[in-house]
């Protein structure tokens, strides 16, 4: 054992460090007058991290002295790094009794922790840290544990424990880094198996371990930079040294969807390099999900399998029934669902409509026991568990195909109409393929995109034009009783629908609006993508875009101004939103992607200095 001390001061306490000299190389690096830095190198392990020993005075003046001693030792720490002792001052009012309010020292020393970019972890097993004398009224937590985020990403499982305390007015204080798992963890389908070239012909034989792979990538690559340095490498040995870099690139993209995987966020999209943050999310994650300790009835328990049969057991009592009695209704006053109906709830569900369901639903969870996420079975559709049908279990087969269907070829069609919708119109016949409220248009906008609250209201969105008109002219039905302005609403747009003529006959057809005949050809199109003069330039704005050297998110957010994707006002109404229309930055006419970042009096002072730069009105 090794030990070393600082600021001893007789009966009132100072610094004691001390290790195991068999498993750590203990070295002093910086000493000031309140605390230590220590360097600590791993002899059986390969791991070098860092200790700052704090021994506060207690006094605001002297305080932020150690506050720019723990700055001066942020810069000699190059890994993970620690910071312990006695502060001698609180952060929040809850940590000391009879405190209410946030005094100057503890906002400076909450400061100095942001500063710093350290993690303050909760303290377990208690509040406080220290007690006065024997009545022990008064008490604080003025020592605590604070860690960088180097030392929480390599200890995903980091614990603050306050220990009993034995002859002292301070109690000890436990930083655990274990493993507080009770039970091996189950199966996990991970997304970035997909990722990996030949996994869906090979999927049991690609089960490979990111990590190990990196390392082994960036061993290889140092070998080609040393021998680099001894002599020029030939045209061979650069590429072999070239497609490790972007085998690299490729593993670390692997371990980003691994982590966004286990960080469980929805909000930020493959791709947005935030490896560090998912690590932190998901060990956060994992620590929220951890049960240290239980209460039942008055008894704290810590036994991790007293804790799996108290919440077991809690969990079946909460599901049994305790009453035997049961109330009565009278069936024969319940509204009564038509035969239609029932048969239409009854059927068998359409491989298609199972298809939609699964994907709309978000790829990266997985819903079941198994393990695999939604995105497993949108790779693998053709796969199907029939275990039941042939006495097998747990064993995956192909399923096979009983006809064929000619969906391939009209979902790459389908994939372009929201492009081609603008350059159409549909000539009504009987109405009978045409959605009254998304295929009708006024104007350049559909029903849908001018009346978005009546459609909301409507009875069947989906109904089509021939269900709602009659002799007699339109029949909407809505599903409650309408408001006044509500009525306004529909006697605005009846009166924009006053043109419509009635149904006939002829069934219902889609039309190219820029020709008389409504024929579409290839020569036709061809003709108006060409008339576009702003095609080409769009298409060099998305090659230069992509070049330019900014941050991702940078590019990713111009690319939704173009392509007018943001949600602004106008945008969110398409959607079925209903929103005053007026922009709330100046008040005045709706917000539409032009107008927000281009035409409002408030961007156009951002924009002014740039166009008096380059001479643009």
């Amino acid at each position: 054992m090794a030990w070393g001390s600082a600021f001893t001061r007789g009966s009132s306490g100072g610094i004691l460090i001390t290790w195991d000299k068999k498993e750590w190389l203990g070295e002093l690096i910086n000493s000031g007058n309140q605390s230590i830095l220590c360097k600590f190198i791993g002899i059986n392990q390969e791991m070098t991290w860092y200790l700052s020993a704090v021994y506060a005075d207690n006094n605001r003046v002297t305080n932020r002295n150690l506050w720019n001693e723990l700055i001066t030792s942020k810069t000699f720490c190059e890994g993970p790094w620690v910071v312990c002792g006695d502060f001698n001052v609180t952060r929040y009012v809850c940590e000391r009794t009879n405190c209410n309010r946030i005094n100057g020292a503890m906002a400076e020393f909450s400061d100095c922790i942001n500063d710093l970019e350290l993690v303050d972890p909760p303290l377990f097993g208690g509040s406080y840290t220290w007690r006065r004398g024997e009545s022990q009224n008064s008490a604080s937590r003025i020592d605590r544990f604070l860690y960088s985020r180097e030392w929480e990403d390599r200890f995903s499982q980091v614990k603050q424990t306050l220990l009993p305390r034995l002859g002292s007015d301070h109690n000890p204080i436990l930083l655990s880094c274990g493993d507080w798992e009770f039970k091996k963890s189950y199966f996990k389908f991970e997304n970035w198996w997909l990722e990996i070239e030949g996994f869906r012909d090979k999927s049991k034989s690609h089960r490979l371990n990111w990590k190990k792979k990196k390392e082994e990538i960036l061993l290889q690559i140092s070998s080609w930079e040393t021998l680099q340095d001894q002599r020029a490498l030939s045209d061979d040995e650069l590429l072999q040294k070239s497609h490790l870099a972007m085998e690299f690139e490729e593993v670390a993209k692997r371990e980003e969807i691994a982590w966004r995987q286990r960080s469980r966020v929805k909000w930020l999209k493959q791709g947005d390099k935030n490896t560090n943050f998912f690590h932190r999310m998901a060990n956060a994650h994992k620590r929220c999900n951890s049960i240290e300790s239980l209460q039942v009835r008055g008894l704290t328990i810590t036994d991790p399998e007293v804790i799996k049969d108290n919440a077991q057991t809690f969990y079946q009592k909460m599901s049994k029934e305790t009453e035997h009695w049961r109330p009565d209704f009278n069936l024969q006053v319940a509204p009564v669902i038509s035969t239609e109906d029932q048969t239409w709830l009854q059927r068998n569900f359409e491989e298609e409509e199972i298809l939609e369901t699964i994907k709309s639903c978000a790829i990266e969870k997985a819903p079941g026991p198994d393990g695999f996420p939604i995105n497993f079975y949108l790779t693998f559709w053709e796969f199907a568990v029939i275990s039941h049908k042939y006495g097998q279990e747990s064993q995956w087969v192909t399923n096979e195909v009983n006809s064929t269907y000619g969906v391939g070829v009209w979902r790459a069609i389908r994939s372009t109409w929201t492009k081609m919708q603008g350059n159409t119109r549909i000539r009504v016949g009987n109405g009978l393929r045409t959605l009254f409220w998304n295929d009708l248009s006024i104007g350049q906008s559909t029903l849908q995109e001018s009346f978005p609250d009546l459609m909301l209201l409507s009875y069947n969105p989906e109904a089509t034009v021939g269900e709602c008109w009659s002799p007699q002219g339109w029949n909407l039905t809505f599903r409650r009783h309408l408001n006044g302005w509500e009525v306004e609403r529909v006697a605005n747009m009846l009166n924009v629908l006053g043109v419509f003529t009635g149904t006939t006959s002829n069934p219902d057809s889609l039309r190219w609006k820029y020709t008389q005949d409504g024929i579409l050809s290839v020569n036709r199109l061809y003709k108006k993508e060409n008339s576009c003069s702003t095609h080409g330039e769009v298409s060099k704005l998305w090659k230069s875009l992509w070049k330019i050297k900014a941050p991702t998110k940078i590019k990713c957010f111009a690319w939704l101004v173009v392509r007018r994707a943001c949600l602004t006002q106008e945008v969110l109404q398409k959607k079925g939103r209903t929103l005053v229309p007026r922009c709330f930055l100046c008040n005045e006419i709706g917000e539409t992607n032009n107008h927000l970042f281009l035409h409002c009096k408030f961007t156009a002072q951002l924009w002014h200095p740039f166009f008096t730069l380059t001479n643009e009105e």
